[in-house]
């Protein structure tokens, strides 16, 4: 009988024991959840910043449109004239055939910045939309000098 009182006591100790271990893991276990939460919000937010800092700055360039971009050979008329634009970086060709026959070259100057072309001595503002490259005369504010050249 004593025997039994001593495995039943011990075995009681030891479900206590096991209990409280139990019990101090889940205690634990809380905060160490809550810090990790508070972590993981924490790097969600980090991420979050980053991710709209990353955006905000790719969205910066489309603005103004990068030289890179313009990179290309781009056909269109001006008036009567065929008229082919060749870009490499910030600079190119401007060739104009008139229809005689007759050929000009003028050399051009891209500043992506501003958005400005400079064709021979005569300065332009250009747009890009998708393969259509649109100049517009600045110098001719009453005048709709726009010559659209599609890149080729």
């Amino acid at each position: 009988m004593k025997l039994t009182k001593i495995v039943s006591f011990t075995t009681v100790a030891a479900l206590g024991l096991f209990l409280a271990a139990c019990a101090n893991t889940t205690n634990q276990a809380a905060p160490a959840s809550s810090s990790s939460s508070a972590l993981a919000a924490s790097s969600s937010s980090t991420t979050t910043s980053s991710s709209t800092a990353a955006s905000s700055a790719s969205a910066a360039p489309a603005t103004a449109t990068q030289s890179g971009e313009l990179d290309g050979t781009y056909k269109g008329r001006d008036e009567e004239d065929e008229v082919t634009l060749v870009i490499t970086g910030t600079s190119g060709t401007w060739t104009q055939v008139e229809p005689d026959g007759e050929q000009e070259i003028k050399q051009v100057t891209i500043d992506p910045t501003n958005q400005r072309i400079i064709i021979g001595d005569d300065t332009e503002r250009y747009f890009l939309e998708g393969n259509q490259l649109t100049i517009e005369d600045i110098s001719e504010v009453d005048v709709d000098d726009t010559i659209v050249l599609t890149k080729q």
